[in-house]
């Protein structure tokens, strides 16, 4: 009996091992809108890492792998506001560090998600982060503080940076772009699996928009926004002001936002053009994300660095 007893307690240490070392499962963003989502990968040099610790600071090997250990790179690294030595942008075909020359094998890779939130899948956004706190060595966190000002400008300057204005295409883009950043919805990428041949001004539904044969009717709100977003992204450009209206002036268009019901459907009821194009911009902006997070994961990087140690405690 002791020996059965002996036997069942070692199967229940054995599976509480099991338990304890079982794989944690992926942690997915799949809960939050793609449309609030960005994703920036960013490479990293490990021989000049290492060469700065052991050639410049003169410490051992180990030391240098402890303190590369709690290496994140800031915002301006991922931007490409500020991208310093050893980081460098992801970009194809790149064989070798652009610093020291070093082979591809030394490059790690650091994966940024930048969340612009909203208050509509905040909830779901809290119960991510708490999942990713439970990784503190994989994933890094952090919010930057941004004006919803800053917010909306960083995002037109993204999708500036996507579209080719030398085709009518942009015009599509950006319209959906802008729908997606109002209304912020997992659903999107199911309704707009096939292509969107148009989009349409429509007082004939309720809420803001409804999906019909490649057709995305928008309520008057919807639509005024779209049609200054693609004023706001093409007057910087040749022969610019352009919209699904056409080229437009400033007056112009400030008549064709009133002619639509856009200034009613926004309660902006001043007479005054440059006034109410402000108050049509605060709207904008406000229709969009409040904040802005990011969750850095190091996997790679950290999976490479020790590699890359452990090849130099052997030497």
């Amino acid at each position: 009996m002791r020996a059965v007893h002996s036997l069942g307690s070692a199967r229940r240490r054995l599976n509480s091992q099991s338990v304890r070392f079982m794989k944690r499962p992926e942690i997915t963003f799949e809960s939050i809108p793609s449309s609030a989502i960005s994703r920036i990968a960013l490479k990293i040099c490990l021989k000049c890492a290492f060469d700065v610790f052991t050639k410049q600071l003169k410490v051992t090997p180990r030391t240098a792998y402890s303190e590369l250990k709690k290496h994140v790179p800031e915002e301006a690294d991922f931007t490409g506001a500020a991208t310093s030595r050893p980081h460098f942008p992801d970009e194809p075909r790149q064989d070798h560090c652009p610093y020291c020359g070093g082979a591809k094998r030394w490059f790690a890779e650091f994966q940024a998600v930048r969340l612009d939130s909203s208050p509509s899948f905040e909830k779901e956004r809290k119960k991510l982060w708490a999942e990713l706190k439970k990784q503190p060595d994989r994933f890094a966190l952090w919010k930057p503080e941004r004006t919803r000002m800053q917010i909306f400008s960083e995002w037109l300057e993204r999708l500036n940076r996507t579209l080719d204005f030398q085709d009518d295409r942009w015009l599509l883009e950006a319209a959906v772009s802008q729908i997606k950043r109002s209304e912020p919805s997992n659903d999107w990428d199911r309704i707009l699996s096939s292509t969107v041949r148009r989009v349409q001004l429509s007082r004939a539904f309720e809420g803001n928009w409804r999906y019909e044969d490649a057709w995305l009717y928008v309520s008057p709100s919807l639509y005024g926004d779209v049609i200054m977003v693609q004023h706001l992204l093409s007057r910087s450009h040749k022969h610019g002001g352009r919209t699904f209206e056409g080229r437009l002036t400033f007056q112009e268009l400030h008549r064709r936002l009133r002619r639509i019901g856009y200034f009613e459907a926004k309660e902006i009821d001043s007479s005054d053009p440059y006034e109410a194009f402000e108050q049509a911009v605060a709207r904008l902006v406000d229709s969009g994300p409040s904040a802005v997070y990011y969750a850095v994961d190091r996997k790679d990087y950290l999976d490479k660095l020790k590699s890359v140690y452990e090849k130099k405690r052997e030497k």
